[in-house]
């Protein structure tokens, strides 16, 4: 997954897309078991655990970004995975986040492989939160800090995560790294299998 790129940025890269935490309190018990899967430098994870969650784990395949991210937040638990399986047993989360994650994988394939992997590991009844930028139509670039970036259409992003029940699905107008206006799906969703 763009590993060595994201590696050379990590020191410079701030992100920005924000989770629905108003949505994520309402259906997230603070007990929950809840993986941030493509963590970055753990934004998320300290956002949650400032709202009360302690049973948070951030997992990126960019050692550099972890690295970041546990000197800045040492008392989250952020870990390097080598590539886009997560190294744990079938049903075994009761939520998962992916902000801004499937934006960095440019190919539809691997999108699909995470979202398979997410399935696996997310308990039955579990909720996954997704929040992606999209576009209208079918965007691939390269971001200023040299990334492949691929913004899918809603209609693809709401096909991928199919397996799952929606809960919410919602498109709404955001800000770039640039501060550009942009789209990102806004999605919750239960695993009934």
């Amino acid at each position: 997954m763009q590993n060595k790129t994201w590696n050379s940025v990590a020191d410079k890269v701030n992100f920005n897309l924000e989770i629905d935490t108003g949505k994520f309190l309402q259906l997230i018990p603070k007990e929950n078991s809840i993986l941030d899967y493509g963590c970055g430098y753990g934004r998320t994870c300290e956002v949650l655990s400032s709202l009360g969650y302690k049973n948070i784990l951030g997992v990126d395949t960019s050692a550099k970004i972890i690295k970041r991210g546990n000197l800045k937040h040492p008392h989250l638990s952020l870990f390097q995975s080598k590539n886009y399986k997560i190294n744990y047993p079938e049903n075994h989360f009761n939520t998962i986040i992916l902000c801004a994650v499937l934006t960095c994988v440019p190919e539809d394939s691997l999108k699909r492989k995470i979202i398979s992997e997410i399935k696996r590991v997310l308990v039955p009844c579990g909720i996954i939160h997704m929040v992606e930028f999209c576009s209208n139509t079918e965007k691939r670039f390269k971001s200023s800090f040299g990334i492949d970036m691929h913004h899918s259409s809603p209609n693809f992003l709401r096909e991928l995560v199919s397996e799952f029940s929606e809960l919410t699905f919602d498109v709404n107008q955001v800000k770039t790294l640039k501060g550009q206006n942009a789209l990102a799906v806004n999605y919750f969703g239960k695993n009934d299998t």
